[in-house]
């Protein structure tokens, strides 16, 4: 049975198929053969994974959060080694510091960590777009046409999860339509902490119609075939949000120092 769970007293949406970790379960004899059950294919310690980053995203674990393996495998109904399993993965991603002997930490986004992340964005993406442009079909011009309606719609629904959701959407889908398996794989790397990125900088930008935008543009020059706007654009537009959240993250520890 698929259990809801919550953090910090709230109910949330996160469901687990993986409660009875363990115990194996039994289909009543009498069952008709037609019944139909869903199975969660993904392995128990990437529910984990997925749990956790869910609470990560959507505010519910802040940035600096101090966690701990007991108090999450209770929340999330999982085995304690399970849950390190998938905290372990997390850290990997770049999520979570795993300090010894005194827990987890949630990620908080320095200014050398969004410097980082916006130089590697920069060239990651400016070179997908302009391979995506070099290779446009008719089908890659409906999946980038696909993400950027779904970006237009986030923004008019003012959500900043799901404007952040969709604007990491449309250039995961620019990048796969580059072809390139190396630096699909590179993206993929990176997509939670530039997830977290992206939040950022939309609360930043206060839904300003500025990030639909910038997108459209991009995708013009792809759909076009245009490979030098394309790049220019996207290399140009990641660093400038990057150049404004590092001095904002610079402005905001010399403000905690004082």
């Amino acid at each position: 049975m698929a259990a809801i769970l919550s953090i910090g007293g709230r109910t949330g949406k996160r469901h687990f198929l993986g409660r009875y970790e363990g115990r194996p379960t039994h289909l009543p004899s009498q069952a008709p053969m037609n019944t139909r059950i869903e199975i969660d294919k993904r392995s128990l310690d990437r529910q984990a994974a997925d749990w956790i980053r869910d609470a990560i995203f959507s505010g519910d674990l802040a940035p600096g959060s101090r966690l701990t393996e007991i108090s999450l495998a209770t929340q999330i109904g999982l085995s304690r080694s399970t849950v390190r399993a998938g905290m372990q993965r997390l850290a990997s991603e770049g999520l979570l510091i795993q300090h010894a002997y005194t827990g987890w930490e949630v990620v908080s986004l320095s200014a050398e960590d969004a410097w980082e992340l916006y130089t590697l964005r920069s060239n990651l993406e400016g070179m997908a777009a302009s391979l995506a442009a070099a290779n446009i079909d008719d089908a890659g011009r409906t999946q980038l046409r696909k993400a950027l309606a779904e970006l237009k719609s986030a923004i008019a629904n003012k959500d900043r999860r799901g404007i952040a959701e969709a604007d990491l959407a449309f250039h995961k889908t620019v990048v796969a339509l580059s072809r390139h398996r190396r630096l699909i794989a590179q993206y993929g790397q990176i997509s939670d902490p530039v997830m977290l990125y992206i939040l950022m900088t939309t609360k930043l930008m206060e839904y300003s119609d500025a990030i639909y935008a910038e997108h459209e543009h991009m995708a013009t020059a792809i759909l076009d075939g245009n490979v030098t706007e394309a790049e220019k654009l996207a290399h140009d537009y990641a660093r400038m949000h990057g150049e404004h959240l590092v001095k904002v993250l610079r402005t905001q520890s010399e403000f905690q120092d004082a």
